[in-house]
């Protein structure tokens, strides 16, 4: 068949023409990637797993209870250091953050219970800033603004049901792990046993994350649940605090220690010496700026 002859015979038969194009394109421009690959380039640029970045941009993240008011504390360290830019991503929890931070992915994790045994084999230096009363919450609804360690046993037993009113308790309670229910456990007798028991008959709602345990209980007409003095201030939560056993999270029964729980919060640093930019972040952090910061939002520094 002749040149001539060929190009009526592609004329004559479109899809045949556009067959030949297409071959042409790719030979000329390469082989375009294919799904898996586009698949893979969208969520290695959209994903929220921290990653290892210069020392310009620094990463914190970890527990929820210290999340808002990192945050705050950054955003005041920029005003003086605008050069230096700090990422706090979603809660990881104490735990996560911790296991990032011996990965090597963040520069800073964010902690609000003591470390493991199986975490202090890694050489993991703990620097606390901050105490926050835990907080028997309830919802605005709730007229009670006591209660007690019996109380809250017969709550979790599900024999208690009721508030002074006669409204149903809704009960919202958090994960196995959660720094507060560890607390719980250490300082209220018999919570522990009481607490593992409402875990394996699912009795009670469980939430994963400080943020959505503050959003819930806020939202949620006669729930009970748990919070903390330093979040209810900073985030400005509806969340009202009940007296335990008759005293109220004061900043003066925390610090005197009359107010029975309290969580400490910390940055969790490598073995490794830290950048200078982060060294500059906790040293403003435990100054007398950062102090009067942390007072502000609810929050006892600790030096």
């Amino acid at each position: 068949m002749d040149n001539n002859s060929s190009i009526k015979f592609f004329l004559s038969k479109p899809i045949l023409l556009i067959f030949a194009i297409a071959i042409l394109s790719l030979s000329s421009c390469g082989v375009a990637p294919s799904e898996t690959e586009k698949v893979t380039t969208l969520a290695s640029k959209n994903s929220s797993t921290p990653t290892n970045r210069s020392d310009k941009v620094m990463i914190f993240a970890g527990s929820g209870s210290n999340l808002y008011i990192t945050k705050i504390l950054a955003a005041e360290f920029a005003k003086s250091n605008p050069d230096i830019k700090i990422e706090v991503p979603a809660s990881m929890g104490s735990t996560g953050g911790i296991s990032a931070i011996i990965d090597g992915k963040i520069t800073l994790a964010l902690a609000s219970r003591p470390l493991k045994e199986s975490e202090k084999k890694f050489g993991l230096r703990v620097i606390p800033y901050a105490q926050t009363a835990i907080v028997i919450g309830v919802n605005q609804a709730v007229k009670d603004d006591n209660i007690t360690f019996a109380d809250l046993i017969d709550i979790y037993k599900g024999t208690k049901t009721r508030w002074s009113d006669g409204q149903e308790i809704i009960v919202l309670t958090r994960e196995p792990s959660d720094s507060s229910i560890l607390i719980l456990k250490q300082k209220i007798p018999n919570f522990k046993q009481v607490y593992q028991e409402s875990q394996t008959a699912q009795r009670w709602k469980t939430l994963f994350t400080d943020q959505e345990a503050n959003e819930t209980l806020e939202k949620t007409q006669f729930a009970i649940g748990l919070s903390d003095t330093g979040t209810i201030a900073s985030e400005k939560r509806n969340i009202k605090a009940l007296k335990i056993n008759g005293i109220a999270p004061t900043s003066e029964n925390v610090v005197t220690g009359k107010y029975p729980l309290t969580k400490v919060l910390t940055f969790v640093l490598p073995k490794e010496e830290i950048s200078p930019e982060a060294r500059a972040f906790i040293d403003f952090v435990r100054s007398e700026a950062g102090a009067k910061i942390l007072e502000a939002n609810g929050y006892f520094p600790v030096k």
